[in-house]
């Protein structure tokens, strides 16, 4: 049998100490009993260690999505929420409903992010951007058989992602029996395992609260990923249907969707130890990954998106402005930027902090002698091939992202394809080319209205252009650099981008009406725009299909490698669990402060005082003086918590999170909010990569909530609405 050997891309690494393989150990096979971001069904085997964390009850009532507390709980397309009353009521982060809610409703005269919102009636809630969307899961089924069907080991690989394509075409389509439910397929384990998500669509959502940015987002950049935090990140949305109760798109004569479950709020909150969970939808974690992976991104990759995202932030800082309204429009765009480029930068820094690199080294060893000796020659024939793959393809990755940073040119490219694929039938056509995708695709363009600028998008594109032509040309793709003159003096590329963009279609209404135009009529067409768009197409097609064989082929390449480690998991007596994906998820933990560094202890709650003691006057940190005067006169009401002497504004736990739990419910033993999840802490928020015992997760604590909404909102409406337990 051969003898599998890592081949390091550095050979020098450090010597391991006996202290960092403790720690390994720790990390890798003494699961915590607050590790994992475990599905609902699987629950049932974790019993012990949710005792032994502090909840009493019987675990089968968090494994049924129909019941509560699940039924409360759903998805905004990218962050969590949960209902809080019987008709509709919605709570999540206030980071959450920035662009879609406050962007869009705001103007130069009306600046929502300055003044908040708080809507006294049902009829004076604001509508949302154009395809905003509340998703409530109702069922997840275990279909890899049929997504595989047709497809064996042998099976080559273009072939294979073909019938990958086309078997979940045919089961999408046989699982939306309506226009209200939507139908995913989802992979798990990288493709070792697929499910059937069955999800509500509710298409009318209307903002009902949003505090003013110096509540919201408190602290601004300075305090993001940061500990101890003051920060208000909550807002109430509302889901409306038709007066039958079925799905429809914003109209005044909706009325309240009549949530099967929802969440009472808690005013008692929580103390320290005590035992929370947080149910939601969690993006994105890496904590199966191979170490070549692991050491790219912690050698390379990291340090490249961070200088990627640092230019983005100053390219918007330096083309936007107030005059002209598009520092609003970008604004959404820029808060994404520099919060993936902390985040970034907190992994990078957190990895040389918790000496990964060396860590997983010396766990990758381990796992490659298990694998040699209990692998058939075939699997490790499979995984040699699959770590040869990984590493051909780390370069191309880096180009790829200076490629097609232009929005214009991106929503002209989906118009053209959308019409080639148009004139086939519909299973035929492409993933997200459907009827099903279409309206997709319409309030893509709709979003146009307030969230783009041919300017500034002009402007970024030149930017990136500059940087993907100082790549090796057979890193680049060909057709596009020719007809963008990459090769010649760069003032010739700047004149054929000025070309493009002098583009009749440069609008939302413009765009509508090119996405009506036949193929025919497009390919006729005299305008720059979409002349380039279709001289790039058949380039676009060859990349593509690449991509899909490359996906394919990694996708069995790396369910093998799974098959191994979860081998390798049981050999140890351990539990394995799914990197988060985007479907419901549920973590648990308690209440805990932190230290990090010697001396240094986080305490677990924040404080109002703590709002007053940052106050400097100047942005982030400038508190209107309605706050200020009731931290002042001690005005607690009925949210005094007496071991802080005060209101707790933030609290830490040990809950494990990610990008995506955003607005998630955090929630008591007796499924009651006590607060929503919005951030983690930036020295331990390498933990997408492994889970460190010391990370924590913050939350804004219900009794923040009920106090802003109370006291300085004086949102009596909204108040009465929600079910408040003590």
């Amino acid at each position: 049998m051969p003898v599998l050997i890592y081949r390091p891309i550095n050979e020098c690494l450090i010597t391991m100490k006996k202290s960092i393989i403790y720690f390994l150990i720790l990390i890798n096979f003494n699961l915590s009993s607050d590790e994992g971001m475990w599905e609902p069904f699987e629950l049932t085997k974790l019993q012990k260690q949710l005792k032994q964390s502090g909840f009493s009850k019987d675990v089968s009532g968090l494994t049924d999505l129909f019941s509560h507390p699940m039924n409360a709980i759903v998805s905004l397309g990218g962050c969590s929420a949960a209902f809080v009353s019987p008709d509709g009521l919605i709570a999540t982060n206030y980071h959450c409903i920035e662009s879609f809610f406050l962007q869009f409703n705001s103007s130069k005269n009306e600046n929502l992010f300055e003044t908040g919102f708080v809507a006294k009636t049902k009829d004076a809630e604001k509508r949302s951007a154009p395809g905003a969307r509340v998703y409530i899961t109702t069922s997840s089924t275990e279909i890899t058989d049929d997504v595989l069907r047709g497809i064996s080991d042998q099976t080559e690989s273009l072939r294979r992602s073909e019938l990958i394509e086309e078997n979940k075409k045919r089961i999408i389509k046989n699982c939306e029996s309506s226009e209200e439910i939507e139908c995913r397929v989802r992979s798990f384990f990288s493709g070792e395992t697929y499910k059937l998500e069955k999800v509500l669509k509710i298409k009318d959502v209307r903002l009902v609260y949003a505090p003013p940015a110096y509540v919201g987002e408190y602290g601004g950049e300075i305090d993001n990923w940061m500990y101890p935090r003051h920060t208000g990140d909550f807002a109430l949305l509302r889901a409306y249907v038709g007066k039958d109760q079925s799905v429809k798109e914003f109209n005044k004569e909706n009325i309240p969707y009549k949530s099967k479950s929802f969440l009472k709020i808690s005013a008692k909150g929580v103390s320290d130890g005590d035992f929370v969970m947080v149910l939601g939808y969690p993006g994105r974690t890496n904590r199966l990954l191979t170490f070549n992976e692991i050491n790219w991104d912690l050698t390379t990759g990291f340090e490249e998106s961070i200088k990627y995202l640092q230019r983005g932030i100053k390219l918007i800082d330096d083309h936007t402005n107030e005059a002209d309204g598009s520092k609003l429009k970008y604004r959404g765009r820029k808060s994404g930027f520099e919060n993936y480029y902390k985040k970034i930068s907190g992994q990078n820094n957190g990895a040389k902090d918790f000496n990964l690199l060396e860590i997983e080294k010396e766990n990758w060893d381990q796992f490659l002698k298990f694998a040699n000796s209990n692998g058939s020659k075939i699997e490790l024939s499979l995984l040699e091939e699959l770590l040869d793959l990984i590493d051909e393809s780390l370069d191309e990755n880096l180009a790829r992202r200076y490629y097609g940073n232009s929005t214009l040119i991106s929503i002209a490219q989906r118009i053209y394809r959308n019409a080639v694929e148009q004139g086939k039938p519909d299973q035929e056509r492409k993933q997200g080319y459907q009827e099903r995708d279409q309206e997709r695709i319409r309030n893509g363009i709709k979003r146009m209205d307030f969230s783009f600028d041919s300017r500034v998008d002009m402007e970024i594109f030149l930017d990136r252009l500059s940087s993907y032509s100082n790549f090796d040309a057979k890193l680049r793709r060909p057709d596009y650099s020719k007809n963008l003159l990459l090769d010649d003096d760069f003032e010739l590329t700047k004149k054929k981008v000025s070309e493009l963009y002098s583009s009749e279609f440069t609008t939302a209404d413009a765009m509508m009406k090119l996405k009506d135009m036949s193929l025919d009529e497009l390919d006729s067409s005299n305008d720059p725009l979409i002349g380039f768009v279709r001289s790039i197409y058949p380039e676009t097609l060859v990349y593509e299909k690449k991509y899909d064989e490359r996906i394919a082929r990694r996708q069995l390449l790396k369910s093998n490698f799974i098959k191994l480690l979860r081998q390798y998991y049981q050999s140890n007596n351990k539990e394995i669990y799914a990197d988060a994906n985007g479907t419901l998820r549920v973590t648990y933990g308690n209440v805990s402060g932190v230290e990090l560094r010697d001396g240094v202890y986080y305490k677990p709650f924040t404080t109002l005082e703590g709002i007053a003691e940052k106050h400097s006057g100047q942005e982030p940190f400038n508190v209107d003086d309605k706050l200020l005067n009731k931290i002042s006169k001690k005005d607690y009401g009925n949210y005094y918590f007496e071991p802080i002497d005060s209101v707790p504004v933030n609290f830490i736990s040990t809950l494990d999170i990610t990008n995506g739990n955003s607005g998630s419910a955090t929630i008591n033993s007796d499924f009651d909010l006590v607060g929503l999840a919005f951030d983690g802490m930036l020295e331990t928020i390498i933990a997408d990569y492994k889970y460190i015992p010391q990370a924590r997760s913050i939350s804004v604590d219900s009794r923040y909530l009920l106090w802003t909404l109370e006291k300085v909102e004086g949102a009596d409406n909204i108040l009465k609405e929600l079910t408040i337990v003590n």
